[in-house]
């Protein structure tokens, strides 16, 4: 069982180094993926420690994704893509995951125009008052998952507007991510990027 964390903190969305890295990952294995990030400097970062870390991060998205949505990922349209990326960001993230499915899923379900800084402040709070490891965090690292946790929805097309301004622009899925997600018992994930019950 995933446990929470605030790791999300340091860590950027990253869709074209993840669908870069699971497309190695065709003719390569992990330790030879983390090997030629590193030689080649595929995500451009100063210094090696931060190539390491972004990549520890990538890696854990990509491996809790099926095999099927990873190889999905590589062809798709870049929507599809984006929304598989964050589908990992979910699935390695139960903050997030909790977050979109609580919050997120009832807003779109009943047609709610926009996410507010009310209806986060009203998540977190909750998680703090059910999770002691929610509630160890500080108000600036709350502050920060916000941002972040938007920013991931912003660039994966599930609200647009600014950080301050959130409008909800339900995604159109693929009929053949609906189906892959169906298949691989992930139709949580579905409901909560779609609104479904």
């Amino acid at each position: 069982m995933m446990e929470y964390n605030a790791s999300a903190t340091k860590h950027l969305f990253w869709f074209v180094e993840t669908r870069e890295t699971a497309r190695l990952l065709g003719n390569h294995t992990m330790d030879e993926v983390r090997q030629i990030v590193i030689d080649e400097n595929l995500y451009q970062q100063k210094s090696e420690s931060r190539l390491i870390n972004e990549f520890g991060c990538i890696r854990n998205r990509l491996e809790a994704l099926p095999e099927e949505l990873r190889k999905m990922m590589i062809t798709a349209d870049i929507n599809t893509g984006k929304l598989i990326a964050f589908i990992g960001c979910m699935a390695s993230d139960k903050l997030l995951f909790d977050l979109m499915y609580d919050v997120y899923r009832q807003k779109v379900y009943l047609g709610e125009p926009g996410l507010s800084d009310a209806d986060l402040n009203i998540f977190f709070k909750d998680k703090q008052d059910q999770n002691e490891k929610v509630a160890a965090l500080t108000d600036t690292s709350v502050k920060k998952l916000k941002q972040v946790y938007c920013r991931y929805m912003i660039e994966a097309g599930l609200l647009t507007g600014k950080v301050t301004d959130k409008k909800i622009a339900k995604p159109y899925i693929d009929p053949d991510l609906r189906f892959a997600l169906q298949r691989n018992a992930m139709d949580k994930y579905l409901a909560a990027i779609t609104g479904e019950k």
